[in-house]
């Protein structure tokens, strides 16, 4: 099994051809000794007995899962297209199913076992773990099975589909003693449902049982999970089919809907006032998201740096936070449907935190699984961010708010936090001090935004509401134009950073600055002494600084270093660049790389970076005592005026 940089274990085509001819066995013909006594409740398993045909107790029953389909396709010789899809998916899951199954056998020790119980030299003090894992080896191979079926046919006749209702009664027996005996099992309950229920009569409703059936397994699996034993070697990993974006990820499921994307504002960048940094950065990052080769699942500017996975905005209320979230993923929506990708704009939803425990992570897990889709470009919002990612030290923080953290974490920085280089995720907050400092420390790129601050800001501010009056009457808004002032020139969009940022930083923070000082005076600030003396100086002096923070310094150096536009043409002829296979975007983009590098200053860059990333880390950091002080200011301020208003009886009822 080849495993990826990214901690996926990749499963090959050519790993499954051992166990086809296993499956298509059982498919032809599946026996299973029925358990009558193990009707429960509401389940009826009165179908499972054949007209005119009496079992004996313990006799073998037997049906053909191919022949059913053929009955249903309502064809002696070709089957139909639903059917043949079915049968496929069915055929390549157990496939799947019994590979991971005998991976788990090698990985657990169970191999070992197995060998010793047919040697009979398994000791009695062996048993216990022999019969654990064999049950977990059995959940294995119906878990991987059952995911990849709900999978294959997540979006087969998907609207039709939805609208069929079948009687569903439940499985009336998972068997989990071993995995031969597991797949016998699940096969033979699935087939008596086709042929013996009088509900399936077609293959629209062949399609709708076969959701409902293993959509019902992997839900008894996941509530049988605590109890199996021995899992680690399985869950630990996850396992991607090759060339698809199926991955296995333990007994956790994934999301098998086709994931419709919310609506949202038509809002152009030009629309917003001011924040030149901000719309600049998350106009870079929509092109940056779209070198992404759908091809090869890879962006070449994740291998070239300046890609971040996380990025934030804050701000106070009112400064166009909302309509940057709008504006961003108009400006990938027009980009896709200009190359034909299809795009996901993937808010987190207002509901996200449950009352029930666990209730917030299966909602949270549900959001990311989405986000692994290769297919997609994605942008992923998270507006007012500090209401569901509020520091997990604070009093009163629900634990639905912590079970999200703990996915968020998980998600963005961690053995199976696949990113592709499609997707962005972004913060929005007016708070950012709330929000948790271990979700801080994810954050590659910050910016900040104040909205409008000069005068040509509020005078195009007011251009922007009152012109569609002067659209309507020509006249009718009679006050004269600014003098020497052309209407929202103020606004445009800068060619680079360089543009907008000064060469002599300007420091808002007087301890910053000191260190800085007294690093200078003991090497340049173009040395790399100089860059290890002052990082050590500001953990000493602010100990929440640490290595994740330099990592996102230099990610936003990166980013710097890769500010340039994408040439025009691309855009009206993609097949210049944005169809070109993998490797030649790369050279391509290499050569921008260094026709940019050439009016570079990388030690003014670094430097710059550095400074602004501590400075805006402490200002995040101080502003929550900040308010606090203006707070607790304004409470006394209130009682003194209230003493003096009463000293002088000047308040009445």
């Amino acid at each position: 099994m080849e495993k990826t940089d990214s901690s996926l274990l990749i499963i090959k085509e050519e790993y499954l051809e051992e166990f086809k001819e296993e499956v298509t066995n059982y498919l032809k013909t599946v026996g299973w000794v029925a358990d009558v006594k193990k009707a429960k409740g509401d389940i009826d398993l009165s179908f499972l007995i054949h007209a005119g045909k009496a079992l004996n107790i313990n006799e073998t029953d037997e049906l053909s899962i191919i022949r059913n389909a053929i009955r249903i396709s309502n064809d002696r010789i070709i089957l139909s297209n639903t059917s043949n899809v079915i049968l496929n998916a069915l055929k390549k899951g157990f496939t799947i199913g019994k590979y991971l199954a005998t991976q788990y056998a090698r990985a657990s020790g169970l191999e070992l076992l197995l060998q010793k119980n047919k040697d009979g030299s398994l000791h009695q003090s062996e048993m216990p773990e022999f019969h654990d894992k064999w049950q977990t080896q059995s959940a294995v191979l119906l878990m991987a099975a059952s995911s990849y079926v709900l999978y294959a046919l997540r979006e087969h006749r998907a609207d039709e589909v939805s609208s069929i209702n079948i009687d569903f009664n439940g499985i009336p027996e998972v068997n989990l003693n071993r995995p031969t005996k597991a797949m016998q099992c699940a096969l033979y309950y699935y087939g008596a449902y086709l042929e013996r229920s009088g509900v399936v009569n077609n293959d629209l409703q062949m399609l709708k049982i076969t959701h409902q059936y293993f959509e019902r397994l992997t839900e008894e699996l996941k509530l049988r999970k605590d109890g199996f034993k021995y899992v680690e070697s399985f869950t630990d990993n996850h396992y991607k089919l090759e060339k698809t974006d199926f991955v296995v990820q333990g007994f956790e499921t994934m999301s098998t809907s086709v994931t419709v994307g919310m609506s949202f504002n038509h809002v152009e960048m030009e629309d917003i006032v001011a924040n030149k940094e901000a719309k600049h950065l998350f106009q870079r990052y929509a092109e940056r998201l779209m070198c992404y080769d759908m091809e090869t699942k890879r962006n070449p500017l994740n291998e070239l740096g300046g890609l971040p996975n996380v990025t934030m905005a804050d701000g106070k209320p009112g400064t166009g936070k909302s309509m940057l979230i709008a504006a961003t993923a108009t400006l990938l929506k027009e980009r896709c449907d200009m190359l034909g990708y299809n795009f996901l704009f993937w808010p987190l939803p207002e509901n996200i935190v449950s009352t029930y425990q666990g209730g917030t992570a299966e909602r949270a897990m549900e959001w990311f699984k989405p986000m692994q889709d290769p297919t997609k470009i994605i942008f992923a919002p998270i507006d007012d961010a500090e209401n569901n990612l509020e520091e997990r030290t604070r009093q009163g923080v629900s634990a639905g708010v912590r079970e999200f953290i703990g996915v968020f974490l998980r998600n963005t920085e961690g053995a199976y936090a696949v990113n592709y280089g499609n997707r962005l995720i972004s913060l929005f907050t007016n708070i950012p001090d709330q929000i948790d400092k271990a979700v801080l420390s994810r954050i590659q790129m910050r910016v900040k935004m104040d909205g409008a601050g000069t005068d040509k800001d509020f005078i195009d501010q007011d251009y922007l509401w009152w012109r569609k009056f002067e659209k309507l009457e020509q006249g009718f808004v009679n006050s004269p134009a600014p003098k020497g002032y052309e209407y929202m020139s103020s606004q445009k969009r800068p060619d680079s950073l360089n543009e907008l940022l000064s060469h002599n930083y300007t420091f808002t923070n007087e301890s910053v600055k000191a260190i800085f000082d007294e690093t200078m005076a003991n090497a340049g600030s173009n040395s790399h002494d100089f860059f290890g003396d002052f990082y050590a100086a500001i953990q000493r002096k602010y100990p929440f600084f640490s290595s994740r923070d330099l990592r996102n310094i230099q990610k936003a150096v990166d980013a710097r270093v890769i500010d340039f536009d994408l040439p025009e043409i691309w855009w009206e002829k993609p097949e210049d660049f944005f169809l070109k296979d993998y490797n030649t975007k790369v050279e391509m983009l290499k050569v921008l790389m260094k026709e940019n590098l050439k009016g570079s200053n990388f030690s003014q860059l670094r430097l710059y970076e550095a400074l602004n990333y501590v400075e805006t880390s402490i200002r995040i950091n101080e502003t929550g005592i900040n308010r606090e002080i203006k707070e607790a200011a304004k409470r006394l301020f209130i009682q003194t005026e209230a003493r003096e208003m009463a000293s002088k009886g000047q308040i009445h009822d």
